[in-house]
This record gives C-alpha cells, structure tokens and sequence, in this order.
C-alpha cells in the first residue's frame, strides 16, 4: 500500500507544478562589466527568480520565474541598480 501511494505520488505531482518562463528584459544603459554584475546580483536575489543572466553584448537579461510571476518586481530590482529595464518578450524555457 505504501508503494502505490509513494507511485501515485510521484506521478501525479509533476503535473501540478507550475512551468517555469523565460522574461527577456533589455538593459540599454548597461556599458560595462560591473554594470552586468550589479544587475545579476540584484536579480538573482529577488524573491521567486530561478536563475538570472545579463549580457553586455546584447544588454539584456534573460531571467527564469515561475509562470505567472509579476514581472514588475523584476523591473524594481533592477532600477535599485540604477538602470531601467523593459521587458522585451517572455517564452518557454530552453
């Protein structure tokens, strides 16, 4: 008995955890390599973000939520760097 609820368990519970979303934001004002570290460390520690990249080269961010999370504590963390940041596009995760 306790196998099949352990099972039942297991296969039921994937299916009711929410999909993760990847929120492209672009960073225009960002110019060097502290401005990509300022913005990582302000992102990835923001309540409910799974991973947080910027990139100068393309002076974005890519981050990964929970779908459904508000983006708009996203754009805060990153004005408390002192950069603005707009969301460019949200999609599935690679």
């Amino acid at each position: 008995m306790k196998r099949f609820l352990l099972l039942s368990l297991l296969l039921v519970s994937p299916l009711t955890w929410a999909a993760n979303v990847k929120v492209v934001i672009d960073i225009a004002a960002m110019h060097c390599p502290l401005c990509v570290t300022m913005v990582n460390k302000a992102l990835r520690s923001t309540d409910g973000v799974i991973s947080a990249k910027s990139s100068l080269k393309t002076r974005q961010a890519d981050v990964v939520v929970a779908e459904g999370y508000d983006t708009d504590k996203l754009l805060k963390a990153i004005a408390t760097t002192g950069y603005e940041g707009v969301i460019n596009h949200t999609e599935p995760p690679v």
